[in-house]
């Protein structure tokens, strides 16, 4: 391994001496001509269809301009505006440098100190690169591991990945070059950086973050680490153009999470918070003073400022900007545009888009927030900002940059074609009897490659919405994702003679997001599907009982007849909004063995003045396949608000609506519990914290963003229910199966009437 530590200090002082016009002094910055934003704003939403967004300008320390447009989300009529929170993705990284240069302004930490001192766990996987890492390495793209290492830890979200698991996962990543030898972006040594700064200031991220940053500089609605979404309000929703319409994507839950990329891309802030961030970096003797004083001593402001490390020139920069560099700071992008310094970076989270983009010599910025996947709009929209400073005179538009775009991308596809996988069918577990099976990968963890039904299914352990179908494409095997995964990868099995079995990935387009790291990943079969995925997978046989009686079923109320019955699909308070098909009538039949269990459960409630309250039995096939249709129909989500508010309906299946319900097997049922008066008459629910077929992660019986006491009431359904023999389904408080199942095998269509 070798080290090289480029002197890019003295290189990059030559290179922005040459400039004409790089460090001379300035007069004060000129007012944008706000009618042509106006016009780039207007053109930008219509030509990408832009779900909404925020743009706001500030010159000499003032704010010149703010616009915002759109909805919080699509269809809901709730407007945005300058305080609206949108994800600023990887614009947090600048906030987590300067957090770090507060700490070193307070003598707490140097930049060049070992990682080790405050981290004595930290492993790289050479142990070299390990002792050598300082703390400026983890900020400045040069560890030698490959672009977006590790990212699969992150995204897609929400997953079961620990900030401690990312950490711990580095001692796994093979590095792709020479430590300090060149560029590649990364997110997960942020993490790492975030953790550092935890360890020298003596207290978490998120509040070091609120209390040296937030609080001092009045970024008033910035939010990080959990935080309720609801009690703050105003919370922009991540979208995706679907069939020509925008969708909800990735919705948030009613608590957002402490994710483990917060010192990465996990802050949010609003357009007022953003243009105060910007003013200071601008004008720091008079914006964001503390005590008098700027929040960052000249010396740190020029070290997180000063390039670190080269980055590529492309053809854009130069052919756009007439650029002669490009380098990275201390999460910053530096460059020169038409011979003036430009400091900036982007954010980019699936259906979030944010630039913040600095012109320290024209006393000038702005920022672009939108809350859609708008990688074109985002860049066309923020090169006719910079041009109204740099080269007004030029009068480039939205269709012009746009336009560029697309000419680059189509020549950019005829040099590195995605391959044609029109030709897909469905794997059949017959042909991959020697494949199938758990992989595990050192930093990934397990993922199942087993049957399902007819074919076979890729399942992430610790990734949930990483569930694909397995597909067979000319002589190859890929995923086809079912919800989670944009980008489609390849799978490639080590020989067949070979022991044990090893799996690689590898993205089918190699211009995909580098975040979805499927390269890095190394598989090895470490055993085989798990009896009880493969039944769970299995589609049953459809009996052609005509009735509960053939079937062997009870009705509940047969074995106690006052058993309390709201049986929601048998009326319009449901999803749906109607009758489902087969719900004649408001029964509940089991499986006689099921209704039994359920009936001692209900006798042994009673002795504590409390009872079960039914939504659902034994549900038909021909219901599940009503289901099926109305996910379907992407213009019906009357409903919305009350079963998925925080979804799009496309995110329902498989996840949270399956194709095939074990309820149709006569075993599962949803209910809830009831405390009654002493006389037993009187029930009132207990708070469990949702409502029932509630589609979302707040449903997850052992979410912590419930509060003790509804999380005490779902323990209390779930020991009274585990008592005789059921099993709960982890994702959704309600849904118990009696285990194990009379038939697991056999499902039924008759009507409940």
């Amino acid at each position: 391994m070798t080290s090289l530590r480029l002197p890019f200090h003295a290189i990059a002082f030559v290179l922005l001496a040459a400039l004409p016009l790089a460090g001379a002094a300035e007069p004060a910055g000129e007012a944008p001509d706000t009618a042509a934003i106006d016009r780039a704003f207007d053109d930008t939403v219509a030509r990408y269809e832009l779900p909404g967004l925020a743009v706001g300008v500030v010159v000499d320390g003032k704010v010149v301009y703010t616009r915002t447009a759109g909805e919080l989300e699509a269809g809901s009529g709730r407007r945005i505006d300058a305080d609206t929170l949108f994800k600023i993705a990887s614009n947090s990284k600048a906030m987590t440098t300067g957090l770090l240069a507060r700490l070193v302004d307070a003598g707490k930490l140097k930049w060049d100190d070992p990682v080790v001192k405050y981290l004595p766990d930290f492993r790289m996987y050479d142990p070299w690169v390990t002792r050598e890492m300082q703390v400026r390495d983890l900020l400045i793209h040069n560890s030698g591991l490959g672009a977006g290492a590790g990212d699969l830890m992150l995204w897609p979200g929400p997953n079961d990945f620990t900030r401690a698991d990312v950490i711990h996962g580095l001692r796994y990543l093979k590095p792709k070059y020479s430590f300090r030898s060149r560029y590649a972006y990364d997110n997960t040594l942020y993490i790492v950086a975030g953790e550092v700064a935890a360890a020298a200031g003596g207290a978490p991220y998120d509040a070091l973050l609120r209390r040296e940053l937030f609080e001092p500089l009045g970024l008033k609605r910035c939010q990080v680490g959990a935080w309720d979404r609801d009690a703050v309000g105003n919370v922009a929703q991540p979208h995706a153009r679907r069939d020509g319409r925008n969708v909800v994507t990735s919705a948030d839950e009613a608590m957002i999470p402490d994710v483990p990329m917060m010192a990465a891309g996990g802050i949010r802030c609003s357009l007022h918070d953003m243009l105060a961030w910007a003013t200071m970096w601008l004008q720091p003797e008079q914006s964001g003073l503390v005590d008098g004083k700027p929040w960052l001593s000249e010396e740190q402001r020029e070290a997180v400022w000063s390039p670190q490390t080269i980055m590529p020139l492309s053809r854009r920069m130069r052919e756009w900007d007439d650029s002669h560099y490009s380098a990275y700071g201390y999460g910053w992008r530096l460059a020169d545009v038409d011979g003036t310094q430009k400091v900036s970076h982007t954010g980019t989270l699936s259906g979030m888009y944010s630039a913040l983009t600095l012109l320290p010599q024209k006393h000038a910025g702005f920022v672009i927030l939108i809350n859609s996947n708008a990688d074109d709009a985002r860049t066309v929209l923020n090169q006719v900002l910079v041009k109204q400073f740099t080269a007004p005179e030029q009068q480039r538009t939205v269709a012009y940059y746009a336009d560029q775009l697309n000419r680059d991308a189509r020549e950019a596809r005829v040099r590195r074609p995605v391959p044609d996988t029109s030709s897909r069918v469905p794997a059949v577990p017959a042909d991959m009897a020697g494949q199938l099976g758990v992989y595990r990968d050192p930093w990934f963890g397990d993922v199942l490659i087993c049957p399902a039904g007819d074919g076979v299914r890729f399942t992430s352990a610790k990734s949930p919405r990483l569930v694909g179908d397995v597909m067979r494409a000319g002589d190859r095997l890929l995923v086809q994702w079912r919800s989670g995964g944009d980008t489609e990868p390849w799978l490639d099995f080590g020989p067949a003679d070979a022991q044990p079995v090893t799996l690689a990935m590898a993205k089918i387009d190699p211009d995909a997001d580098f975040s979805s790291d499927f390269e890095d990943l190394a598989f090895v079969r470490s055993g085989d599907c798990p009896a009880a995925a493969a039944a769970a997978s299995d589609v049953p046989t459809v009996s052609p009982a005509a009735d509960a009686e053939s079937a062997g079923m009870a009705d509940i109320r047969a074995l106690v007849p006052d058993m309390a019955q709201d049986i929601r699909y048998a009326g319009s308070h449901n999803f749906v909004g109607k009758p489902v098909d087969g719900y004649e009538a408001p029964r509940c039949y089991l499986l006689r063995p099921v209704a039994e269990a359920l009936a001692r459960v209900e006798a042994t409630l009673r002795e504590s003045n409390r009872r079960l309250l039914i939504y659902d039995c034994f549900r038909p096939v021909r219901a599940v396949q009503h289901f099926m249709r109305w996910a379907q129909d992407p213009d019906d989500v009357a409903n919305k608000a009350e079963f998925y508010p925080l979804l799009g309906k496309d995110a329902l299946v498989p996840q949270y609506i399956a194709e095939h319900s074990g309820h149709s097997r006569g075993a599962t049922l949803d209910l809830t519990m009831m405390q009654c008066d002493a006389g037993g008459e009187n029930c009132e629910p207990l708070d469990m914290g949702t409502g029932f077929d509630y589609f979302g992660e707040l449903a997850h019986t052992d979410t912590p963003n419930v509060t003790a006491a509804q999380r005490e009431n779902r323990h209390l359904l779930r020991d009274a229910m585990q008592a005789q023999g059921f099993s709960n389904y982890t994702d959704e408080w309600w849904h118990y199966t009696l285990k194990p199942e009379p038939d697991p095998h056999t499902a039924y269509d008759f009507p409940l009437r």
